[in-house]
């Protein structure tokens, strides 16, 4: 009997330490920081800290400095300073706006989610 109960306590071990977890969160998959307010489109801007290749992909950009317009960022998060995260989707064309070209201009992006870290 002891093998046996032996045997059963050891699989239940071994199952639980060999499941992957998996704690990627799927709903806010990017981190960012809000720059604040581009003073050439009047949007809030975003500097993405990880998974910035897969930003980059995202908009089909060359963006060195992970900095992007934010289209639709939620009202409550437009603050410099804050720490969030978010889900993204590159803008339609009517989504977008024109700027002046008098400041930096940088690619955009559109949030469809988005909430503090």
């Amino acid at each position: 009997m002891r093998p046996l109960t032996f045997f059963l306590v050891m699989t239940v071990v071994f199952s639980y330490f060999s499941c992957e977890k998996n704690n990627d969160n799927k709903d806010y998959p990017f981190e960012a920081e809000v720059i604040g307010k581009n003073s050439d489109c009047g949007v809030f801007a975003v500097k993405f800290t990880v998974k910035t290749d897969q930003v980059r992909a995202i908009d089909e950009t060359t963006s060195s400095e992970n900095v992007y317009i934010a289209v639709n960022l939620p009202d409550d998060l437009q603050s410099a300073g804050l720490k969030i995260i978010l889900n993204i989707r590159k803008p339609a064309a009517s989504e977008t706006c024109f700027c002046t070209d008098l400041g930096i201009s940088y690619p955009w992006i559109y949030v469809t989610k988005a909430r503090l870290k």
